[in-house]
C-alpha cells in the first residue's frame, strides 16, 4: 500500500489544509482548506474507545494507560496531552485525526465503502459498527484498514477537484499503457513541457484504477514559493519551498473521453498535455478538438417561476447561482439565491440585482450556473441531493455521481435545451499516421 500512501500525500497539496503544516521541521501557518479542521471537535467526535486504540497504535501506551475516558466527549486530559507533546508526535497525531476528519461525512464513507467494492471486500459495509456513527465508523476504517481508507481518500479528494477539461474523441484503446516505459515516457513529456516555463525539474508519476475509467497523476515541481513559518526556535521568518502541481487525466475508455484537471495551467498548455497523454498512454495522436458548445445556459436568464419537471419522477430543482457577463463592457456580476429561502428564485434574484429597463437581459450572458437537483423518496430511492455547475461552453463539475441521477439529471438539461452536446466525431489517429501541431482552444471564460 506505499503506492497509495505516495498518491494520497501527493493529492493532499491540491487541497494544503487550513490551519498548520510542517515544512522541514519548522510550522507553517495560513494554508487554506476544503474543510476547516479543528482537533477538539475530531477528539470529541471520535468514541472515546477508539480514541484509546488510536492512541496506542501511535505509542501513547503510557498515557491510554492513565487516561480515564470513561465520559464520551471529556477529551480535555487528551487535547491537554497533545500540545505538550514534540512537534514530530502532534504532527503525527493530528495528521490521522485530519485524515479522519475530512472523510468524516456521508460523501467520505461512500468513497470508503466504494474503495472496499474496488478490493472486492463489500461486507466491509456491515463489517463497520454502524452504531458508531460516521465519525465513528471512519476511525474504525482508519484503524482495522489503513489500505482502503488511502484509496478512499484519493477518491474523495478526486471529486472534490471541479470543473475538469472534457474531450469526448478518443478512440477505445482498451486498456491503456500502463508499463514502465510509458510511464516513464508521460513523465518526460511532461517534464520537458513545463521546463519551457522554467517548472517541472522534477515529476512522478502514478495510476489507479476506479471502475471503467483508468486515472492518471502527474505531479511536477512547480515554481519556487515563499512561505512564512516559525523555526524551531520559534522566531517568525520567510521559507522558500518547491511545491508540485497536481495534474490528473481521468480516461474512460467505454465512453471514449478523456478529463484533464490541471488548474493554474492555461489552455493551450492544457491541449498539450492532452496531446502528450495520448501519445505515450494510448499510442495515439491527437489532432486539435474545438468543437461546438456543449450547453446554452442563456435561455436560463428567463427562468421566473421554476424549471419544468414531470411529477412521476418525483425531482425539484433549483437553480442556486449564475455567473452573467455583459456583452457591452464584458463587466460579469454573479447572482445567488437564498438557500435557507424556499421561495427564492434565481429569477427574482436577478430582477432585484439587475436594472433590467436600463439594462434588458438580451445585453448579457451567462457563462455559469449551478444547479441544485432534490431527488424525493420513491421506490426504494432515498432522499438525497445533487449539486453541480455548468460553464459555458462546455465545461460541467457533474462526476461521479450515482448513475441513476446522472441518467435524470441529463434527461432534463435535454429538455430543457441546455445540453446541445452531440457525439463528436474521432480527432485521434494511431501514432505515425499523420502529423498533428499544438494549437490552443479558443477562449473559453471558464477555462483557468
Amino acid at each position: 500500500m506505499m503506492f497509495l500512501r505516495h498518491l494520497r500525500c501527493a493529492l493532499g497539496q491540491y487541497a494544503l489544509r487550513q490551519g498548520n503544516a510542517c515544512v522541514d521541521g519548522m510550522r507553517v501557518f495560513g494554508i487554506m482548506a476544503t474543510r476547516p479542521f479543528s482537533l477538539l471537535t475530531t477528539l470529541r467526535m471520535v468514541p472515546n474507545r477508539l480514541l484509546r486504540e488510536y492512541l496506542v497504535r501511535l505509542g501513547h501506551v503510557e498515557f491510554v494507560t492513565e487516561w480515564d475516558g470513561e465520559k464520551e466527549r471529556d477529551v480535555g486530559p487528551v487535547f491537554k496531552y497533545v500540545q505538550l507533546l514534540d512537534d514530530r508526535e502532534r504532527d503525527e497525531i493530528e495528521s490521522g485525526l485530519h485524515s479522519v476528519s475530512d472523510l468524516a461525512s456521508d460523501a467520505g464513507l461512500t468513497a470508503l465503502f466504494q474503495a472496499a467494492r474496488d478490493y472486492s471486500l463489500s461486507e466491509l459495509v456491515n463489517e463497520a459498527p454502524e452504531e458508531l456513527g460516521i465519525w465513528g465508523r471512519t476511525m474504525w476504517i482508519w484503524l482495522h484498514y489503513p489500505g482502503i481508507f488511502d484509496k478512499g481518500q484519493i477518491l474523495f479528494q478526486i471529486d472534490q477537484m471541479s470543473f475538469w477539461r472534457k474531450r469526448t474523441d478518443l478512440p477505445n484503446n482498451g486498456s491503456p499503457d500502463t508499463s514502465d516505459p510509458a510511464l516513464e515516457n508521460l513523465k518526460e513529456e511532461i517534464t520537458d513541457l513545463l521546463r519551457e516555463q522554467g517548472r517541472g525539474k522534477d515529476c512522478t508519476i502514478d495510476w489507479l484504477r476506479r471502475g471503467d475509467v483508468f486515472y492518471f497523476f502527474a505531479y511536477p515541481d512547480d515554481f519556487v514559493s515563499s512561505v512564512l513559518v516559525h523555526d524551531k526556535e520559534g522566531h517568525l521568518a520567510p521559507k522558500s519551498i518547491r511545491t508540485t502541481l497536481s495534474i490528473v487525466f481521468a480516461y474512460d475508455p467505454k465512453h471514449e473521453s478523456l478529463e484533464l484537471f490541471a488548474k493554474g495551467l492555461h489552455k493551450p498548455v492544457k491541449e498539450r498535455l492532452e496531446k502528450i497523454f495520448a501519445k505515450s498512454i494510448l499510442h495515439w495522436k491527437l489532432n486539435d478538438y474545438d468543437p461546438d458548445a456543449a450547453y446554452d445556459l442563456d435561455r436560463l436568464k428567463y427562468v421566473f417561476d421554476g424549471l419544468n419537471v414531470e411529477p412521476a419522477d418525483k425531482v425539484s430543482v433549483r437553480i442556486r447561482k449564475l455567473r452573467l457577463s455583459s456583452l457591452v463592457d464584458g463587466r460579469e456580476v454573479e447572482i445567488k439565491i437564498d438557500d435557507a429561502d424556499p421561495k427564492d428564485t434565481i429569477g427574482k434574484a436577478i430582477q432585484e440585482v439587475i436594472q433590467i429597463e436600463e439594462r434588458p437581459l438580451s445585453q448579457w450572458q451567462v457563462t455559469r450556473a449551478s444547479f441544485c437537483f432534490i431527488f424525493h423518496p420513491m421506490d426504494g430511492r432515498k432522499h438525497g441531493r445533487q449539486s453541480f455547475d455548468i460553464g459555458y461552453p462546455r465545461s460541467c463539475s457533474l462526476r461521479n455521481a450515482r448513475p441513476e441521477r446522472v441518467e435524470l439529471i441529463q434527461k432534463y438539461l435535454k429538455k430543457w435545451d441546455v445540453d446541445l452536446a452531440d457525439p463528436p466525431k474521432y480527432a485521434a489517429v494511431s501514432v505515425g499516421e499523420c502529423d498533428a501541431s499544438f494549437s490552443g482552444f479558443r477562449d473559453d471564460p471558464l477555462e483557468e
